[in-house]
């Protein structure tokens, strides 16, 4: 995979190691999250963690690092994105629909509920 990199107005993302993607806020470059991502057989992109560290939530770091992921996995040449929201937490569900996703029928990971956006 390649590493993704991309710069909004207030967050950028940029390439790790092993599929990781650091979140990381321009007005003082502190990492304030990261994104671990596989590719797929088709020519997807899974988003197996997608996680803003604590002190850093609810100041919009998530929402803008999810269209940042997706612009930039559309200009890689990627056709879709897909992530999953655990049973345990509905906040998550709701972030991947507003985001674009939308939810597969039947059981995701662990009874989680799977969710996909095309690129096209």
């Amino acid at each position: 995979m390649t590493g993704l990199s991309a710069r909004g107005g207030r967050f950028e993302l940029l390439p790790g190691d092993a599929g990781t993607v650091a979140i990381r806020r321009l007005a003082d470059m502190a990492t304030v999250g990261t994104i671990t991502l596989a590719d797929d057989s088709a020519g997807s992109l899974t988003i197996r963690s997608f996680c803003i560290d604590s002190p850093h939530r609810s100041y919009g770091a998530g929402s803008e690092a999810a269209w940042l992921l997706v612009r930039a996995a559309r200009e890689a040449g990627y056709g879709g994105l897909r992530a999953w929201a655990p049973p345990s937490r509905g906040l998550a569900a709701y972030f991947w629909i507003r985001m674009g996703f939308r939810p597969l029928h039947g059981d995701g990971p662990e009874g989680g509920i799977w969710f996909e956006r095309g690129l096209d």
